[in-house]
């Protein structure tokens, strides 16, 4: 049973995909209301914190996007899932239109709904940890709490696939609840005003541990995500100078993952930090393109050295060759503008053809690898590329099959029209 708190929104007309809903929010202990309408969403939010919402896309009552605007602009922003049968596109326009308000959504789903899916899905988003106390915090961070994995980033435009960096991401090995993912902490790490603290943290250790490797041989890139609430702190560059020199770390092997900030009043101070780091040789990623508040203004005023589109994007084009047409455009104007491309969450060996073919020179994603601890970093390093990899995630032992005849099909992929 999960916590008695947890609440479901079913937000739902149809009887009886509310009666799954609702057996599926019985069994995994989770409150669960059935709002009528906007007025009765206003209510409902203005009393409780919902933790998931089910939103059906074709209902004839109220406009699907006011429900889905009312969620987004709430505190709790409950992770959605939208339902409908209106068909894939209309599914994928509104899951758009709801991120794009900065709505979390879990899934999208046709009628008649599979429950044994739609409950895994739920399910994993219930399994989180309590609320974390400021003091809990605090230590991790002094008593060293924090660990690091790594993802490898790969090289991918010529004809031999290779690492050729690795993205440093934060786990909280905690002494009662165990290893926690930044989904479990890094929320309240923000709240908490410690970003700041935790971001230099994670900065040196990866920094360490890429100079270690770099005096065995291995020349990789180190990339380090970098919260754009360190915007308006101007003494970042000077102390992340001084790490690279206490390390002996050549600036141009770190790249920072930013996403790029909406507020308009950080701009000034912004650029002023890009700018700065840039000066030091460091590279700029701008993250999570193709969603959210990135900007064509900001890819090109910006000192960004590459972008990264986003999952959901590089996920789209397996499905719609409008998706395709977008992200080829983007790499194109990438290129243009003097950046490099990476494709994010690459996770099958089609989307490894299609962003290959679109012209990306990196990409990362679970097709290659799980994030690993640093031990496991070299030994991948060292049997690649002969190392086989598996579309579950999991690298394998050398000579577990041609790698080389996986990522160069025959016959080129034609994508349908809908």
């Amino acid at each position: 049973m999960h916590r008695s708190t947890d609440l479901m929104l079913i937000l739902e007309p149809d009887a009886d995909s509310r009666a799954v809903l609702c057996a599926i929010a019985e069994r995994l202990g989770c409150d669960h209301v059935e709002p009528t309408g906007s007025e009765g969403l206003r209510q409902m939010l203005a009393a409780r914190r919902p933790t998931l919402a089910v939103v059906a896309v074709d209902r004839t009552d109220t406009d699907c996007l006011e429900l889905i605007t009312l969620l987004a602009h709430h505190e709790a922003r409950p992770a959605t899932v939208l339902i409908g049968s209106n068909g894939p596109r209309v599914l994928a326009g509104v899951r758009r239109a709801a991120e794009a308000r900065g709505l979390p959504i879990l899934d999208v789903a046709s009628r008649p709904l599979d429950s044994i899916d739609i409950e895994k899905m739920f399910a994993q988003r219930l399994m989180v940890a309590p609320p974390v106390p400021r003091a809990e915090l605090e230590q991790a961070i002094a008593e060293l709490e924090l660990t690091l994995v790594y993802q490898p980033k790969m090289a991918i435009a010529s004809g031999v696939v290779k690492i050729q960096g690795v993205e440093a991401l934060v786990r909280w090995q905690h002494p009662r609840r165990g290893l926690l993912a930044p989904r479990h902490f890094l929320a309240a790490v923000e709240d908490y005003g410690l970003m700041s603290q935790l971001t230099d943290l994670v900065m040196t250790e990866a920094v360490r541990q890429a100079g270690q490797w770099r005096a065995r041989g291995l020349q990789l890139d180190i990339i380090v995500n970098l919260s754009t609430k360190l915007v308006k702190d101007a003494g970042f560059p000077e102390r992340l100078a001084i790490l690279l020199r206490e390390h002996d770390f050549p600036a141009p092997f770190l790249i920072l993952d930013v996403t790029e900030s909406a507020d308009l009043e950080d701009q000034r101070l912004l650029l002023d930090v890009f700018t700065r780091l840039r000066i030091l040789g460091v590279g700029l990623s701008l993250d999570d393109f193709g969603v959210g508040p990135s900007s064509l203004t900001g890819m090109y005023r910006m000192p960004y050295s590459e972008i990264k589109v986003d999952r959901t994007l590089i996920a789209d084009v397996v499905r719609e060759r409008e998706a395709r047409v977008v992200v080829e455009a983007i790499v194109n104007l990438a290129h243009n503008l003097g950046l490099a491309a990476c494709a994010e969450g690459v996770e099958t060996v089609q989307m490894l053809d299609i962003v290959r073919s679109a012209g990306f020179e990196t990409a990362q994603g679970r097709f290659f690898s799980e994030p690993v601890p640093a031990g496991e970093v070299e030994e991948m390093v060292r049997l690649w590329p002969s190392t086989g990899l598996a579309a579950s995630g999991c690298w394998q032992p050398a000579n577990s099959f041609d790698f080389d005849a996986i990522i160069a099909p025959q016959h080129p992929l034609t994508l349908p029209d809908r």
